[in-house]
């Protein structure tokens, strides 16, 4: 399933580690989080005593009802309690990943779970994480981890296009060459919707467009969404809500958003985009595990890594609908073509990618 890979893993292995480092110190955080910040501060024990031997402090863009009963489980086998930080759906998973980033010299969280690998590569290359070689991520392949150990991947999540399922309202098939490139389509004028590109896997999206097309077919494309009166909500949930409800025909967006709608009763479906024969592929994007450089509780965040890494988890994972395929294979609904590109050159150029798509699809270009 994964054979298409094996090009692309060695790439990913032999690319420096060094690139463009991503700097989001300087975004606000949330007013709201200001008292978790406190809490964690002087909550838990820094120097090793009572707080420190039962207490674990995660950093996690994993929806907080997907990551909620993994932890709770964690917790009763293990009696660490684990103090949880999110953040909202429209921030992740830039927010956290700003706020690890700005904390660097006096961590606060000893475990970063999140969900894609783009950032979590800049957070690697930025120094704010701690190499660790988790026995459970021994059966991962190359591709899904760092070569010095810094994060591996487990729980891949795709790249999908929603459609809105009313069978009175129209009789245009809106994908007839199921890809994206479809919704620039004239039919689809003002029916499209996208999250905001620079929040959430969104912004792995575009990037990975940018590597796969290049710069200037990358923003061709983005133009004629934008002349096509494609519409810039909040995040994927925001889309995929939107396409349920009918208030857009087709949208792009995550696995677990059209699932999360598909729950509630929502009238739609979800597509694979670009799997015919000469289709670029999708783009499959891993959660991500790493420790936190200067953790100040590393031997509970190893074990919780542990089993964050575990197969278990991982399938509980699939099994939750949150992600879609498994990193070792073997898993998933059905046969997906991935996306060849090179998660390090993806996060290389994201920040540009990101802040370029956005500027293109709200007008200010």
């Amino acid at each position: 399933m994964f054979g298409q890979y094996e090009d692309g893993g060695q790439r990913i292995e032999d690319s420096a580690k060094a690139g463009r480092r991503l700097s989001l110190s300087s975004i606000l955080y949330p007013l709201s989080s200001l008292f978790l910040l406190f809490t964690l501060a002087t909550g838990c024990d820094r120097g090793g005593g009572t707080g420190a031997a039962n207490e674990v402090v995660i950093y996690t863009s994993v929806d907080e009802p997907v990551a909620r009963p993994i932890l709770d489980e964690f917790t009763r086998r293990t009696g660490i309690k684990v103090a949880t930080q999110t953040d909202t759906e429209a921030n992740k998973s830039a927010g956290l990943v700003a706020r690890l980033e700005a904390e660097k010299g006096s961590p606060r969280a000893d475990v970063w779970w999140g969900n894609e690998v783009f950032r979590t590569i800049n957070l690697a290359d930025a120094g704010v994480l701690a190499p660790y070689e988790s026995p459970s991520a021994k059966d991962v392949p190359p591709l899904f981890k760092d070569p010095s150990h810094l994060w591996t991947g487990s729980a891949l999540r795709a790249r999908v296009i929603v459609v809105h399922v009313d069978p009175g309202a129209r009789e245009v098939e809106p994908l007839p060459n199921g890809s994206i490139e479809d919704l620039t389509r004239p039919e689809l004028k003002g029916s499209v919707a996208i999250a905001n590109p620079r929040a959430g896997t969104t912004s792995g999206h575009v990037a990975a467009l940018y590597v796969l097309w290049g710069e200037p077919k990358a923003e061709q494309f983005f133009k004629a969404l934008r002349a096509n009166g494609a519409k810039v909500l909040g995040g994927n949930g925001d889309v995929a809500t939107q396409v349920a409800a009918g208030a857009v025909w087709v949208g792009l967006t995550d696995n677990d958003d059209v699932d999360n709608v598909l729950r509630e009763g929502g009238k739609v479906r979800m597509v694979l985009p670009d799997q015919r024969e000469g289709g670029a592929g999708t783009l499959t994007i891993p959660c991500t595990v790493a420790l936190v450089k200067g953790a100040q509780r590393a031997e509970n965040a190893k074990k919780l890594i542990d089993y964050l890494l575990s197969a278990e988890v991982e399938k509980r994972l699939i099994d939750a609908k949150f992600a879609r395929y498994s990193v070792r294979g073997g898993q998933g609904p059905e046969a997906v073509k991935p996306m060849r590109v090179d998660y390090r050159e993806v996060a290389k150029v994201l920040p540009h990618a990101a802040k370029r798509a956005e500027a293109i699809l709200v007008g200010r270009e």
